[in-house]
């Protein structure tokens, strides 16, 4: 059996066509599918993607541009600013008072307690060192007899929440006495705080 040869120059012009069109189609359809569908998904997610950031940008916006935000951000900045410069402040009064000596304070007592019309009758000290917080502390315990009116007493007493230095109240006791009457007795009993 022999194969026919077709010779190129003597194709028709339908056979020409035929030919073209399988040629541009195939040639279409590999663009198609290699070129233009993989372009496409590309640029698809990079839309998809810039959507996000415009997403993400425009809260961020919001939040950043938003006045009532930034005022309120900027009120509770300087309030904390605030706050931290009062503890600053106790923090150094606290160090202040713990500095001062035990007779300084004693002494401030004694004027103190003249100042309001209580009258010292006799006061007792004794000492103690502590350890506490990595800091070397001194211990001083005051005991105050006092003579003085109901009054008197209590500005003294009350006096004590603002006084220079650390110390606390362990106890108050007070009696009436015939001899001395409006007049009472009192003795009160500190521990002062000094480093």
């Amino acid at each position: 059996m022999a194969v026919a040869k077709s010779d190129l120059k003597n194709l028709s012009l339908r056979e020409f066509m035929i030919i073209g069109l399988t040629l541009a189609f195939g040639v279409g359809y590999g663009y198609y599918e290699f070129e233009y569908t993989a372009q496409n998904k590309k640029l698809d997610k990079i839309v998809m993607e810039m959507t996000q950031v415009q997403s993400s940008l425009n809260a961020f916006q919001k939040i950043l541009i938003d006045p009532g935000k930034v005022k309120k951000t900027r009120a509770e900045i300087v309030l904390i600013t605030e706050d931290i410069s009062k503890l600053k402040q106790e923090i150094e009064k606290a160090k202040g008072r713990l500095k001062g000596q035990d007779m300084e304070i004693i002494n401030d007592l004694q004027s103190e307690a003249d100042f309001y019309g209580v009258f010292l009758k006799s006061m007792r000290t004794s000492e103690k060192t502590l350890n506490r917080s990595g800091m070397r502390l001194k211990e001083v315990s005051l005991v105050m007899e006092m003579e003085s009116d109901y009054d008197a007493l209590k500005n003294f007493i009350a006096s004590l929440d603002t006084f220079p230095a650390v110390l606390n109240i362990e106890s108050l006791a007070t009696k009436r006495n015939e001899k001395i009457l409006p007049k009472v007795e009192s003795r009160l009993h500190l521990k002062v705080m000094v480093l």
